[in-house]
């Protein structure tokens, strides 16, 4: 069997975040003379030298493959079971942002119905445009559908502006301890399994996430959800719309419950394809922040009103 370290290097090199950069000094032209910047530096990539980041004087960038390997030293140290990892590497921004989710297939729950089994990931995020800190958190993995869960209780492993001075056997320690938090998350994830909802609340929950504000008012008031869909402000909410479509597919194979929701949600954000061509482009970053919208979703508006406990 391979050790530990064996399996981490197997898993090759990082894609698109496979570059290193440099800082350079920034001059700012005016009529027959420059004047150098003194506060700021340019993040630039030694690949093809685009400026990517426009820093302060003191910022010690850290390349991507650094952070992610940074990662990796930790769940090496950790007692987790590493048999089997995948790594999924996504870039944004022109490499300014970039993740690695690392899924771990030995660490799974099934949630209740043949192949919906939900494994641990853990996700390292790095950036050089001020936009992300180095984070790695836990989260999950649903191989029937590849949709990335969130974490409700939004556990962080480490969360800092750089890798350097980082405790590794600290991090690794919390990282050994996620199993726990794991545990308590897919207890979560069955009671939405167990609890059933209409498509009024799905709809007041869905119309939180894609801030369709009139919604609510609307279902006070008897209307039904097909009527709400074209009232012509809730029309030019094309995120309300997927949604709610992506809601009455996951109902057809998982019920009218809280699960076929949750999933709903993390389809979309897992999913979703932008319209526009520059958002496509930066769809790793887009993919992460909408991921955070649906955890905020959950804890502002579903688990409460649903009285589920995180």
């Amino acid at each position: 069997m391979n050790s530990r370290e064996e399996v981490l290097e197997n898993l090759g090199d990082y894609g698109g975040a496979d570059f290193t950069v440099r800082k350079d000094d920034m001059f700012v032209s005016c009529a027959s003379y420059d004047t150098h910047v003194n506060s700021h530096r340019a993040i630039i990539r030694n690949d093809n030298d685009f400026v990517i980041g426009v820093v302060g004087k003191n910022y010690n960038p850290v390349n991507h493959p650094d952070a992610f390997k940074t990662a990796e030293n930790v769940i090496m140290l950790s007692d987790l079971n590493i048999e089997g990892i995948t790594r999924d590497v996504g870039c944004s921004h022109n490499g300014a942002r970039a993740y690695a989710t690392y899924t771990l297939p030995n660490h799974r729950v099934n949630l209740g119905r043949e192949g919906d089994d939900v494994a641990l990931t853990i996700s390292a995020r790095n950036s050089f445009d001020g936009s992300w800190s180095f984070v790695v958190e836990v989260g999950g993995y649903r191989f029937i559908c590849t949709n990335l869960q969130v974490f409700a209780n939004n556990f962080a492993i480490h969360k800092s502006k750089h890798t350097r001075g980082l405790n590794l056997q600290r991090v690794a320690d919390k990282l050994s301890e996620a199993v726990v938090f794991y545990d308590q998350e897919t207890e979560l994830w069955k009671e939405m399994v167990d609890t059933k909802i209409d498509n009024y609340t799905a709809m007041s929950t869905l119309a939180h996430l894609a801030k369709a504000k009139t919604v609510d008012s609307r279902l006070s008031n008897h209307l039904s959800p097909l009527a709400i869909l074209n009232k012509p402000d809730v029309i030019r909410n094309k995120t309300m719309h997927n949604l709610y479509s992506r809601w009455l597919s996951n109902r057809k194979l998982l019920d009218s419950t809280a699960w076929a929701l949750y999933n709903a949600m993390t389809e979309w954000a897992t999913h979703e394809v932008p319209t526009r061509k520059i958002t496509q482009k930066n769809i790793a970053s887009v993919k992460l922040d909408r991921l955070d919208k649906v955890r905020k979703t959950l804890n502002e508006k579903m688990l409460p009103e649903l009285k589920l406990v995180a």
